[in-house]
């Protein structure tokens, strides 16, 4: 059985990152990262055209939390205390003890590991605090930097869910990469 008892909100720590709840003051640094199309590219959402539909991601967030559908984590820079992305486990399988993962950088972050790290404290989360078995992603084929990340913390890349998604009006394949708890270690190579 899954634990998804998300009150209090679990905040999560690294050695750069602090992830915690999304807030409404969050919205200008959200606003920057949603509106960014190279954000967006692989993305089912178009970039955001103003502050206004920020704040309803933000509100999504709450609502996916209050029937524990999602947790969404801000993931906030440290040593700026700025928001740099999102991470969240949803689509929960109780049977299965399955969930999936996503996550989104804010581009002037890219490359610095933030989503290794982030990704990692998730994980660590998943499978210690509320008993995950399997942690999944769907990558849309192209989001290279996405594979990336997941390969370096050790997913195995399973094949190819064809037409799984509908992003942006058009069926999209979709990568599908997994950990199982059994073959997680904690630690990234």
């Amino acid at each position: 059985m899954i634990n998804r008892c998300f009150v209090p909100f679990p905040e999560l720590e690294t050695e750069r990152l602090r992830l915690r709840q999304v807030e409404k003051s969050d919205v200008e640094q959200l606003y920057e990262m949603l509106r960014d199309p190279e954000v967006a590219k692989f993305e089912y959402f178009y970039p955001v055209t103003s502050k206004a539909e920020s704040l309803e991601f933000i509100e999504r967030y709450k609502t996916e939390l209050a029937v524990n559908e999602e947790i969404t984590w801000g993931i906030i820079l440290k040593e700026t205390n700025q928001l740099i992305g999102t991470c969240c486990l949803g689509d929960f399988n109780e049977g299965a003890r399955r969930a999936e993962i996503g996550y989104d950088i804010t581009q002037g972050q890219w490359g610095k590991g933030y989503a290794t790290e982030a990704v990692q404290a998730v994980m660590d989360f998943g499978f210690n605090q509320i008993n995950l078995n399997r942690i999944e992603a769907t990558i849309t084929p192209g989001n290279h930097a996405s594979v990336k990340v997941l390969k370096k913390l050790n997913f195995i890349q399973e094949g190819i869910l064809r037409e799984r998604d509908l992003i942006k009006g058009k069926l999209e394949d979709g990568i599908i990469m997994s950990m199982l708890k059994r073959d997680y270690t904690g630690n990234s190579d």
